[in-house]
């Protein structure tokens, strides 16, 4: 059996604390394909720790039956860092209280014009070698990265588990949504089985989104090299945020579901074998299409995708439900202001901006005047959304 187990600690924080991350390894390492899985980066996001706990167990039992073809890392827990932020029994988690806080899932280090230094003068015709060539220099470069701080060894670390995969999943999930994802737009069909495979309807097309996020990490140094040497740098990786519907959509049954989708798309590329060793891969797909979800999810642009703000504090009251299509210029529900002199003249509307479908709204109710409450995506650009900043929090 090739199952390992290893923890890696991070920096202690403070005398007398220390955190690890526990990372759970199937197959030969350096075998093909490689893909990576991680959940709760953003530890207020918990339905990925159920679903990877389900999946661990269906790999546990094909890797005793010696069916694990490639290399499989998985992360079940990926941020002890945030999952200690316990306040009396609340658990924010996706912001840091260290270095000058910010969101967890952005400003990851970015590791593009460095490597294409160390590689620049070797690139040649060879795409399987030049990939190779790549690989090292991020290794090498991932070695120079400072770990002196207990964020900087968590970034460190998740990293130099997930730059050298082919395939980069990183599980997340919104305040209430149906299962959407955030995917590159050059990866758009690659992952289109997966999407299929999960349930989702919706997936946002990313460009340069300015955030700097895990998944956009990990694909960054390729796309950096593609702009510079094209086609004699394949894609060496690919990633895409994976977003498990709400935080309160969390039961035996949905992550029994997701992480079947995943293991069925582990046999789709060629990670895990069949039982009976044969290809099967797209008879495979082609059932779970016809017998469940068939080819239904949508690819909508990120900079189309219409972020309805509150304007007041005050009660949220939607009037339209995940999942629902709106037109814009369509009241989606209203916010009521509890502060108003004239009581019947305190509720004020939520407005879509565009053609659409509402994918997911904040779960709190008490809003704050002008932040984001409910996304709607929509298929035309809007002019409020500016590309290399599509992610407000920072």
């Amino acid at each position: 059996m090739a199952y390992q187990i290893y923890s890696h600690t991070l920096p202690s924080a403070t005398p007398g604390t220390q955190r690890a991350i526990k990372v759970h390894h199937f197959g030969e390492r350096g075998a093909r394909p490689k893909v990576y899985l991680q959940a709760g980066l953003h530890a207020d996001e918990w339905p990925g720790f159920l679903v990877l706990n389900e999946l661990l167990k269906k790999l546990k039992q094909v890797d005793e039956e010696g069916l694990i073809k490639g290399e499989i890392v998985v992360v079940p827990v990926a941020n002890p860092i945030g999952l200690s932020q316990n306040f009396h029994g609340y658990i924010p988690g996706r912001f840091a209280f260290s270095e000058g806080g910010g969101n967890f899932n952005r400003n990851w280090p970015q590791l593009g014009e460095s490597v294409e230094k160390r590689v620049r003068s070797t690139i040649s015709q060879d795409q399987e070698e030049n990939i190779r060539l790549v690989r090292a220099a991020i290794k090498d470069e991932l070695i120079q990265l400072g770990e002196q701080t207990e964020l900087q060894g968590l970034k460190k670390t998740l990293l130099a588990l997930s730059m050298d995969a082919d395939e980069v999943l990183d599980l997340h999930c919104s305040g209430e949504a149906c299962m959407h994802a955030y995917v590159a737009q050059e990866f758009e069909e690659h992952f289109r089985p997966l999407l299929n495979l999960i349930g989702a309807k919706v997936a946002l097309s990313e460009l340069e989104t300015g955030a700097h996020s895990f998944d956009e990490t990990n694909v960054s140094v390729w796309r950096h090299l593609k702009a510079h040497f094209a086609h004699l740098v394949p894609w060496g990786a690919r990633s895409l945020t994976l977003e498990l519907r709400g935080e309160n959509d969390i039961s035996k049954a949905y992550a029994e579901q997701d992480a079947q989708a995943l293991y069925d798309y582990f046999v789709l590329r060629d990670v895990v074998e069949t039982e009976t060793g044969e290809n099967k891969d797209t008879v495979l797909l082609n059932d779970t299409l016809e017998n469940d979800h068939k080819d239904s999810v949508v690819y909508y642009p990120l900079d189309a995708m219409d972020l309805v703000k509150a304007p007041c504090a005050g009660i949220v009251c939607y009037e339209k439900n995940i999942g629902d299509n709106v037109e814009a210029g369509e009241v989606i529900g209203d916010v009521v202001s509890l502060t108003d002199d004239d009581v019947d003249q305190s509720s004020y509307p939520l407005v879509a901006r565009t053609n659409g479908v509402l994918f997911a709204r904040l779960q709190r109710r008490l809003v704050i005047s002008g932040e984001s409450i409910a996304k709607i995506a929509g298929k035309e650009h809007l002019a409020y959304r500016e590309i290399g900043h599509l992610f407000e929090d920072k």
